[in-house]
């Protein structure tokens, strides 16, 4: 079970050309999933709202995230991850500056029945911001 669940949890967490999380939302997690990131606007979210906050995420960035280091015990894993981007789209007002960031981040993913049930995310948005230069960010 614990290895399955790294399995899911990494396939959720890496995206690549071939494999957007956008879709992979339907796929791996569960209809009533919640998702908790303090960076965000509204801190708790559901399926539909996390899909739509990721699109606009990776749309503006072209994210890309890397697992560090995973650990799973019963129904949980947390990973510790980098991810980068460069800024290429409009996002929330800020026109594109062409700049890239990494920045590193922490998840922890709740399963039920082999799907994600819940995530809560903690990464360093205010340090990506400021790699960008956005406007209200600190130098």
């Amino acid at each position: 079970m614990e290895s399955r669940s790294k399995d899911v949890a990494s396939r959720f967490l890496e995206e690549t050309e071939e494999r957007d999380r956008i879709p992979a939302y339907d796929h791996l997690c569960t209809a009533d999933y919640r998702e908790h990131d303090p960076a965000m606007p509204q801190e708790t979210v559901g399926l539909a709202e996390a899909r739509e906050i990721y699109r606009e995420l990776v749309t503006a960035f072209g994210l890309r995230h890397t697992a560090e280091s995973m650990v799973a015990e019963d129904d949980l894993v947390c990973a510790r991850f980098t991810v980068r981007g460069r800024h290429t789209g409009k996002y929330q007002g800020f026109p594109p500056s062409g700049r890239t960031f990494e920045v590193s981040g922490q998840i922890t993913f709740r399963f039920r029945g082999g799907k994600i049930a819940e995530t809560w995310l903690n990464w360093d948005y205010q340090g990506a911001l400021e790699q960008l230069g956005a406007p209200g960010a600190a130098a």
